[in-house]
């Protein structure tokens, strides 16, 4: 939110009214800032974080994919992608396997830092996680392959 200048609290929750009246209009990190400025007047969490079947997060969380993506620098084609449905999983975990959102934790440092699995790379670390795998062992294995760009 930066990009709006120095702004008082209520002013900041305007901008974030703005920016969420008109995702597809802004990059999915501003729109995602702008989420967690503003409380759900349902559930009362963060806007967009709250619980599987709250009427409100559930369509502001849907509404955060029409926001602008684009890939950073130096980065293969698709991080950006990658990184935002990681940070999405993240943020809103409900109704997401332990696994799946452990995985999506466990992958965000390598994502900002510019990678980007291959097929390969994503299908082992599934199959460890489906194998009963624990954080701690894929978290090597992700160390291992991102080190050596195999498996």
């Amino acid at each position: 939110m930066q990009d709006f200048g120095t702004l008082t609290a209520l002013d900041e929750r305007d901008v974030a009214e703005m920016v969420i009246d008109e995702p597809n209009r802004h990059p999915w990190r501003v729109v995602d800032a702008a989420y967690d400025r503003l409380a759900c007047t349902e559930c009362g969490g963060r806007l967009s974080r709250g619980p599987a079947g709250c009427a409100a997060c559930d369509l502001a969380n849907g509404f955060r994919y029409v926001a602008i993506e684009v890939d950073r620098p130096g980065v293969p084609p698709g991080n950006e992608h990658a990184l935002r449905v990681n940070v999405s999983v993240v943020r809103r975990p409900s109704g997401i396997s332990w696994r799946e959102v452990v995985a999506r934790r466990l992958l965000l440092p390598f994502l900002l830092d510019g990678h980007l699995p291959t097929i390969k790379q994503a299908q082992a670390a599934r199959a460890l996680l489906n194998q009963g795998g624990t954080a701690e062992e894929l978290a090597e294995h992700l160390n291992f392959a991102w080190g050596n760009d195999s498996t």
